[in-house]
């Protein structure tokens, strides 16, 4: 029964979300892009607001692995230092996410 409700949750968050590693997110479009710096343990900026079907890229400047995580939503998966992942949200909303590996840590995007 958990791994049904884990792949519904899994199916759920492809459709609200494309997540993809940067290198592997396609050619970025300069107006629908926007970058989330991971660096001393927290999301820069804290609160992004993007137009619905902007590429949102994590880039970890910081030293260690870190996710950025909305459960249902999207999960960039680890990525390690250096490294980046890209986001595209194409559902309107909030998405308060954090990191798993740091639950301390936590930022959000608004799809307007």
């Amino acid at each position: 029964m958990k791994t049904i409700i884990a792949g519904l949750a899994v199916l759920a968050a492809l459709l609200a979300c494309q997540v993809a590693p940067a290198s592997q997110a396609g050619p970025a479009q300069a107006s629908a892009s926007k970058t989330v710096d991971i660096s001393n343990f927290k999301f820069h900026p804290q609160t992004l607001d993007v137009a619905k079907g902007t590429r949102v890229v994590f880039s970890n400047s910081s030293g260690v692995t870190h996710t950025a995580t909305d459960a249902g939503a999207f999960d960039t998966g680890r990525i390690k230092a250096g490294q980046a992942a890209a986001v595209r949200f194409t559902q309107k909303g909030t998405f308060s996410y954090h990191c798993k590996i740091h639950p301390f840590m936590h930022g959000k995007i608004v799809v307007g």
